[in-house]
């Protein structure tokens, strides 16, 4: 026998032996309310972290192949954008978009809806901080159509990369953050990696992420030297509204991509729980 939130008593199982048709309907539903109710609660009283645990994984070739892949578009793709005017920049962006819609078809069923919240987190992000906040500009002024998917190969490597590095790298990546923030601090440049060391901090609270964040930290580095390095964007050396100095670019960078992760975790959570809300909500307003 159980009891709903009404204060409905339901006895399951086959003891039930309902007079009518009219008690069996009422039966059902009462199980199923039951049910719903019992996941909801389960769902709401956990604490959810607000990273996302990801299990399943592609083959190591395929990994492997779409890993040199993703190395090739940033090292050639960036060039071509660099030296090929706005036609080796749409050239560059069709090939980035044909290079995320090739992952999207060889990771795992369960990336594809975190890659499209990465997208979409990834677009909004750049509008904020680049033609908004205006902390860094790209070499035409525009957004390049290949920004946005680029955001997610970086998400696929820290994806795949993470479960291949060691304990010791989750330690040394922060600890090195902690430290440059440090020097930050004492001789009054590159002042922003002062906070963005601090949201790095944050997210490596989570421990489903750690070493995800730790890999997305360091690669979201080598991409953001490289690509100031040949000249496709510049970061800004004032920092717009916040009195800070930036160097070009600022070496924790990588805080951005890492609060993006942490940006797509809660927007999946979000999505997912919307079916059973409204399989909540049909049960209630039927009862």
């Amino acid at each position: 026998m159980t009891t709903t939130h009404d204060g409905e008593v339901c006895q399951l199982g086959g003891s039930l032996n309902p007079e009518s048709r009219q008690d069996q309907v009422r039966a059902t539903r009462c199980k199923d309310r039951v049910a719903v109710e019992t996941s909801c609660l389960s769902s709401g009283l956990e604490p959810r972290p607000s990273t996302l645990a990801f299990s399943g994984h592609s083959s190591p070739i395929t990994e492997s192949a779409n890993l040199a892949l993703i190395l090739v578009t940033f090292a050639l793709g960036m060039i071509v954008d660099q030296r090929g005017g706005l036609a080796g920049q749409l050239a560059v962006s069709v090939w980035t978009w044909g290079v995320f819609f090739w992952l999207l078809r060889t990771s795992p069923r369960e990336w594809r809806l975190p890659f499209y919240a990465c997208l979409v987190w990834a677009t909004a992000g750049e509008i904020l901080l680049s033609l908004v906040w205006v902390l860094y500009t790209y070499r035409l002024g525009n957004i390049p159509f290949f920004i946005p998917p680029g955001h997610v190969l970086v998400f696929y490597l820290g994806l795949v990369m993470a479960p291949r590095v060691p304990r010791a790298f989750v330690v040394l990546v922060p600890a090195a953050a902690i430290g440059y923030a440090a020097f930050a601090l004492n001789s009054g440049l590159d002042t922003i990696s002062i906070p963005l060391t601090v949201l790095f901090i944050l997210c490596m609270q989570q421990p489903e992420g750690r070493r995800r964040y730790a890999v997305i930290f360091v690669a979201a580095l080598m991409v953001e030297v490289y690509g100031t390095w040949i000249g496709n964007w510049v970061w800004h050396q004032d920092v717009p509204y916040l009195g800070l100095k930036s160097a070009n670019p600022p070496l924790a960078a990588g805080a951005f991509y890492c609060a993006l992760d942490v940006l797509v975790g809660m927007m999946v959570r979000g999505l997912k729980r919307l079916p059973r809300m409204a399989s909540a909500l049909r049960l209630t307003a039927s009862a």
